[in-house]
């Protein structure tokens, strides 16, 4: 497939809006030489059918609205950006490493002098509790707190809520971890997404599954909540377009602890391979229980659960398992070794990819209030077209529609209580 195949064969998708190009296979370290050739485009909906009449995702709005010639605000004592995110419930400890991530980077910034000389200052509200709860909070941060930026939340659905007041609002709105990929398919200019979506992460597993080590029977196994469903829909849906539909779809429920019904249901099937798209716990305690009943299908999973809390299980039934590595600790880059050692430093622990995502996100904002000033339009045309910018996660830039196809996706292999990186897919 040349380039100019490539770009215009991922540009003029309806639903599937990203592609991978590349596999590369990791011993240790990178091996640019080891590559395969890509699903292509067999996992495109419809491909069979023609050329879709219009795309409405390859030529998104973009904003139009007026704004960038406001005066930019000089009079102010700090330079406030909103962040929310969970503190109770099962995302509890993914919003504590939010928050740290992002006070580490305004911190940062403040030290090499803020914005002219005025500090930068993390006002956060949470988003717990029911639907309207997020929307209060970002109604807040916009129109009481006067942020000029917003980053959050951890997950889909809050950031939904969020970006749809984010739109009303006029202010820009950096999702550093919610992986749903609608949130980019709704052609709203104000949302930005970090991390590599549902999709993204399917088509890496996929990729790795039926190309790289020819499966052909497998078995979805999702968490019953919206992450769940949708991430398994994407990867359910590559399945079947490359020929091999999943031969068992089944769901679990948050704090599950026995999963005899699933197993006995795989066992019979005789399925090579299960994906789950859930959760650290649940999936941890599945896989002991796959395990000690001697059954040997391969255990693959969406990036949830490359998580500290995953490990901690603690047990060497985990070995062999391969899950979506969305931050590398491992990247021999001198950005993602300092912030390592300095995360280490403050909170005597790793951080985790919801903070890595979190500290690069706050410092996409950074950047481009000191390059807009403070201008809610001018900073969100700056996070749009910014390029260059390397993050501890990777290299960070926006295509149109606000996704990051610049970070690789990096499938890794449980060993001994560590993630070993194993291969890579480039966007």
């Amino acid at each position: 497939m040349t380039k100019r195949l490539k770009k215009s064969f991922f540009a003029k998708t309806i639903i599937l809006t990203i592609g991978i190009t590349s596999i590369v296979l990791l011993s240790g370290l990178p091996a640019s030489s080891q590559t395969v050739d890509t699903l292509g485009r067999d996992v495109v909906p419809y491909h069979k059918y023609g050329k879709p009449y219009r795309d409405f995702l390859a030529n998104p709005a973009g904003f139009h609205g007026p704004g960038r010639n406001k005066e930019v605000v000089a009079e102010v004592t700090e330079v406030r950006i909103g962040v929310f995110g969970p503190t109770k419930g099962t995302l509890a400890e993914a919003g504590a490493s939010l928050r740290k991530g992002a006070q580490m980077a305004i911190d940062q910034a403040n030290a090499e002098g803020g914005y002219q000389g005025i500090p930068f200052r993390l006002v956060f509200r949470p988003d717990d509790g029911p639907w309207g709860t997020a929307a209060r909070q970002m109604v807040k941060l916009a129109y009481e707190d006067k942020v000029w930026a917003v980053l959050g939340s951890v997950d889909g659905p809050n950031t939904h809520i969020a970006e749809q007041i984010a739109t009303k609002a006029w202010v820009p709105l950096v999702a550093p971890t919610a992986s749903d990929p609608t949130l980019t398919q709704i052609n709203i200019p104000w949302i930005f997404c970090c991390m590599p979506n549902d999709q993204q992460q399917a088509l890496a597993l996929a990729e790795y599954i039926f190309r790289t080590k020819g499966y052909t029977k497998i078995a979805g196994l999702a968490i019953n909540d919206d992450y769940g469903r949708l991430g398994m829909t994407e990867f359910a849906g590559l399945a079947r377009r490359l020929g091999h539909p999943l031969y068992l779809e089944l769901k679990y429920e948050h704090n599950q602890v026995d999963f005899s019904k699933h197993l006995d249901l795989i066992k019979r099937s005789d399925v090579e391979a299960i994906v789950i798209w859930g959760t650290p716990r649940e999936a941890s305690l599945f896989i002991h229980q796959l395990r000690s009943r001697g059954m040997t299908q391969a255990v693959l999973g969406g990036g949830a659960l490359a998580t500290p809390e995953l490990l901690q299980a603690g047990s060497s039934d985990l070995n062999g398992t391969i899950v979506v590595l969305p931050y590398n600790p491992f990247r021999d880059d001198q950005i993602t070794q300092n912030f390592r050692k300095n995360f280490r430093a403050r909170y005597g622990c790793e951080p985790d990819f919801f903070a890595a995502y979190s500290y690069d996100g706050m410092r996409i904002i950074i950047r481009a209030i000191r390059v807009a000033g403070l201008n809610r339009v001018r900073i969100r045309d700056a996070i749009a077209t910014m390029t260059g910018f390397e993050g501890v996660v990777g290299k960070i830039e926006f295509t149109p529609n606000g996704i990051n196809l610049t970070t690789p996706v990096t499938l890794a292999l449980i060993h001994n209580g560590n993630f070993s990186p194993i291969c890579q897919f480039s966007p």
